[in-house]
């Protein structure tokens, strides 16, 4: 899981043929550069709660503070 730190990291991710990151999510980041970081731990939990995985590989980039405060209240 890659947390989209910037609206410029997500333009520049979407631009690589091999991902796909939907228009809403890049036009929430450009809004709020918060919103990467609510879309990676809603990601994280909904995997968490399917049961599908044993765990995630996270990259935070420079976001590993927010993330960590975030799924340490949430987890």
């Amino acid at each position: 899981m890659m947390v989209l730190a910037s609206a410029k990291m997500a333009h520049n991710l979407a631009a690589l043929p091999q991902l796909t990151i939907p228009d809403e999510l890049i036009e929430a980041v450009e809004r709020d550069p918060d919103a990467g970081v609510d879309h990676a731990c809603e990601q994280i939990l909904k995997i968490r709660d399917s049961g599908a995985f044993d765990g995630v590989h996270l990259i935070p980039v420079s976001r590993y503070r927010q993330v960590a405060a975030r799924l340490e209240r949430d987890l």
